[in-house]
């Protein structure tokens, strides 16, 4: 694969960023928030209309919003009034959220909520270490199988693109999350959780989206180090 090419191509992809992709990234960033947040607003207020107690959740993302800007803005200034700010948007929140719960179905516990967390937490690590074993076990079966040495695997990846490495890299990783999203499934109807085929799909996508932002976040490193292994 030509480098010139290859870097070519990653430019056309938007995969290294600059400048301007950050500015253009921070403003599609603010709008998409703004959007969710109108939403979840209107949402909110015809759940209220109805008598539906999830109501309070979807309105308590309008002072969850407040509470995050107030905190940056002290962050960034260090101004009292911001954090006192904050922490009154916050405590709102937390007030919702607890209307919420309590008057939400008797499944939905506070204690079954930390549990599912602990239990997201423990099986997105658990993706991640699986991602890392099946590449190594690919590795080792095609220098076992095919006999590739040394030169062999320099040919190799000098012969795949950049972009291509990281679509087999995302096939793999895609591969790891099915596996630990099928072993929760059995595993959240053991420990009793209500509807574990609902909350392995939310397990799905919520790891799923945090790989896609953690890949967004340190792509510019992943790609120098993929462009250094082909020099």
């Amino acid at each position: 694969m030509d480098r010139a090419h290859d870097r070519n191509q990653i430019r056309q992809l938007h995969l290294l960023r600059d400048e301007r992709d950050r500015e253009l990234l921070t403003a599609a960033q603010s709008r998409a928030g703004n959007a969710v947040l109108r939403v979840s607003q209107l949402l909110a207020a015809i759940c209220l209309l109805r008598g539906e107690p999830v109501w309070t959740a979807l309105l308590s993302l309008t002072f969850v919003n407040a509470a995050a800007q107030c905190f940056h803005q002290f962050r960034c200034d260090r101004e009292r009034a911001y954090l006192l700010l904050g922490l009154a948007a916050g405590a709102v929140a937390l007030g919702l959220c607890s209307v919420f719960l309590i008057k939400g179905e008797a499944a939905l516990t506070m204690g079954r909520l930390v549990a599912f967390g602990v239990l997201y937490y423990m099986l997105r690590a658990l993706a991640g270490l699986l991602f890392v074993g099946v590449l190594l076990a690919m590795f080792w079966i095609a220098h076992r199988v095919g006999h590739l040495d040394g030169e062999q695997w320099e040919a190799y990846f000098q012969s795949v693109s950049t972009v291509g490495l990281l679509l087999r890299g995302g096939c793999i990783l895609l591969l790891a999350l099915g596996m630990v999203t099928a072993l929760s499934w059995p595993l959240f109807s053991l420990l009793g959780f209500p509807t574990p085929g609902r909350l392995a799909l939310i397990f799905f996508v919520a790891a799923g989206g945090h790989l896609v932002r953690a890949f967004s976040d340190q792509r510019e490193e992943l790609i120098s180090k993929l462009l250094r292994l082909k020099s």
